[in-house]
């Protein structure tokens, strides 16, 4: 539910691609000259072609993706049966268009320039990771993948956390066994996993809409099913509809609910991707929006955006006050050791850069899985499923698992620094970051005191 340039083309690859307009793309996909040798390239045609590209793209790569424009493109893809060599011969020939085009003097249109540039750096990117060249490291594969480098924790770093936890979980046994036990008290049963989650993800509509105006025909139903690599997903649907989709098999807490309607719903994925065919495919006519993969540096502010959205909709005290009288209540659960399981819960938050240094691991240092679920489970103080169904997303999704934690972290420097979470002022500044949109590297450069550093 979105970084650098690539390897760079011969001068005289360019200069010709600037004159002949190579490789210019119909919506059909096919390829063609096109314009004549005289005509100028312009960015909305290049925005199309990228389109139609990664259409036809991800008839290769199993990830989701979001399209929002003409159902005919789409069908268009589908039956074009062109290898993914080509395809990505056809990116390199995007990223040499947009390197040639004219500069303007408008910092809005070198911008979409530049993000559009990264968003085909990263397609080409992940189609070579499909081919089976890898980037060289971990870190190397999320700045070419997502513009961002995330920071490098040392086990040191989470045993020191987990020794903490140790102290404060009661119990016997081993931490991972005692915090498994004391977790289950908070364990959403089935049967009121709708219930709980739809109350909880009309809270976070009705204090979203108390500060962003959406259509009033927008509308997200919830969709309880099973044997879901992941434990929530939101299948945007087009014109401000959205189906979010938990996965029932993984055990849900109840911080979860609020977390989770917050997340896919509002003012996270959901509200994004309303507002960004709202304001940036229909009103600006940024058809390269359109298109949405999961991969590009857009990726970071979406995930980052949706995993502080809760921190916009809750302060700490009103998220604890909900979740005890409202949501415990209709989970049947009680709360009578939920102060210490906020405790638990800040630490835990901490250990998710677990999963990055798990994914590092696993993918590019020779951790086997066993090894990584292991690793998990004890730096990460992950229970053996969640370990196992955290490893399946990371072996489908590879180095994406940064997004959620270092994006969090890039969005909430940037908004600390400007004004208070959850402030009017503040509100403005999230729905900027949605509809601007600014980069990852833009966040950070605007935010020097939040402590992330740039790639």
């Amino acid at each position: 539910m979105g970084v650098i340039g690539s390897d760079q083309k011969s001068s005289a690859l360019v200069l010709v691609c600037a004159l002949v307009s190579l490789c210019f793309l119909l919506p059909n996909g096919s390829l063609a000259a096109g314009k004549a040798a005289a005509e100028i390239d312009s960015m909305d045609a290049i925005a199309e072609d990228f389109v139609n590209v990664g259409l036809r793209f991800q008839n290769h790569d199993p990830l989701p993706f979001i399209f929002l424009g003409p159902p005919a493109w789409r069908e268009a893809a589908r039956a074009d049966a062109s290898g993914l060599d080509v395809i990505i011969a056809q990116l390199n020939s995007l990223q040499s268009r947009l390197a040639a085009l004219p500069l303007t003097a408008s910092g809005e249109a070198e911008r979409r320039r530049r993000d559009l540039l990264a968003r085909v750096v990263a397609l080409t990117t992940r189609g070579q990771i499909l081919l089976g060249d890898f980037p060289a490291s971990f870190n190397q594969e999320t700045e070419q993948l997502f513009g961002v480098v995330a920071p490098t924790y040392s086990e040191s770093h989470f045993r020191a956390l987990v020794a903490e936890l140790d102290s404060l979980i009661p119990g016997e046994g081993d931490l991972p066994s005692r915090v498994a036990a004391f977790r289950d008290q908070f364990v959403i049963p089935p049967d009121k996993l709708e219930s709980v989650i739809g109350r909880a993800m009309a809270e976070c509509r009705a204090r979203t809409l108390a500060y962003v105006e959406l259509p009033a025909h927008e509308n997200v139903i919830l969709n309880i099913t099973q044997s879901m690599p992941w434990v929530g997903f939101t299948e945007y649907q087009g014109d401000g509809r959205s189906i979010v989709h938990l996965n029932s098999d993984v055990p849900v807490h109840i911080e979860r609910a609020i977390e989770l309607g917050c997340h896919e719903g509002y003012p996270g994925h959901h509200v994004h991707a309303t507002l960004l065919e709202q304001e940036i495919v229909k009103r600006r006519g940024w058809i390269e929006y359109a298109y949405i993969p999961l991969v590009g540096p857009l990726a970071v502010i979406a995930e980052g955006a949706a995993s502080f959205a809760m921190n916009m909709a809750f302060t700490r005290d009103e998220r604890l006050a909900f979740e005890r009288d409202v949501l415990l209540p209709l989970a049947g659960l009680e709360s009578t050791q939920l102060e210490i399981y906020y405790h638990y819960i800040d630490l835990v938050e901490a250990l998710n850069f677990a999963r990055n240094e798990a994914a590092r691991k696993h993918l590019y240092q020779g951790l086997s899985r066993d090894e990584a679920e292991r690793w998990l489970m004890m730096f990460g103080l992950e229970t053996a499923g969640t370990a196992a169904t955290r490893l399946n997303v990371i072996e489908a999704q590879r180095s994406y698992v940064v997004t959620y934690n270092h994006g969090r972290e890039i969005v909430a420097g940037y908004l600390s620094s400007r004004s208070t979470p959850g402030s009017a002022d503040s509100w403005k500044d999230f729905v900027a970051i949605l509809t601007t949109p600014l980069s990852p590297a833009d966040l950070v450069a605007a935010s020097p005191d939040s402590g992330v550093k740039p790639p």
